[in-house]
């Protein structure tokens, strides 16, 4: 089997001001797939299942960091949609374009598949091409891969701290990747 596995968690900011959506993207060689659900449940050992990156404690920070450099890994990205809410129709599609075009364009040259966490956003997006253009999408991450699942909503986040610069690099999360893009669309 070649090709890419893709885990999408999808950050719902629509009661606050902008951005009104993010989304995190961790991409697996779908031949690594069996691999990195095993390092990523034993990086995550130990954590509460719906434990956030700035209310943990900076040890236990750095040694999620060193442990999930074990985890391997394609590409990581979090896109946050920073348009005026005028300038577009579905912020979260917009956030899904911006990977397939960008980041994750060598990806959706190769056969891929997507497991979304907390699928109930993703319904309205569908035609976006970074999900359009996949060979599946399940809806339900959690359900068939729970680690790589916790793994990417943890690195959604701890997006914002990294995007702020607001922790030192031996505890950002992002750090533990060789290859990962933290940005908004402009």
């Amino acid at each position: 089997m070649n090709g890419y596995t893709v885990f999408l968690a999808v950050t719902d900011r629509t009661g606050r001001p902008e951005p009104a959506f993010a989304l995190t993207a961790f991409a697996v060689e779908t031949g690594r797939l069996g691999e990195a659900e095993a390092r990523a449940a034993s990086a995550l050992a130990g954590l509460a299942p719906d434990a956030a990156w700035p209310d943990l404690d900076p040890a236990v920070r750095r040694e999620v960091v060193t442990r999930v450099r074990r985890v391997p890994h394609h590409a990581v990205d979090h896109t946050e949609h920073d348009r005026a809410p005028a300038r577009s129709a579905s912020p979260l599609a917009d956030c899904l374009r911006s990977l397939a075009a960008g980041s994750f364009a060598e990806i959706t040259a190769e056969p891929y598949t997507v497991y979304v966490t907390d699928g109930h956003h993703f319904r309205d997006a569908a035609s976006a091409p970074l999900l359009a253009g996949a060979q599946a999408v399940h809806l339900d991450a959690e359900a068939r891969f729970p680690a790589l699942a916790r793994l990417t909503a943890l690195l959604a986040s701890a997006a914002a701290p990294s995007i702020d610069a607001a922790v030192p690099d031996e505890e950002d999360l992002y750090d533990a990747f060789d290859r990962y893009t933290l940005g908004g669309l402009a």
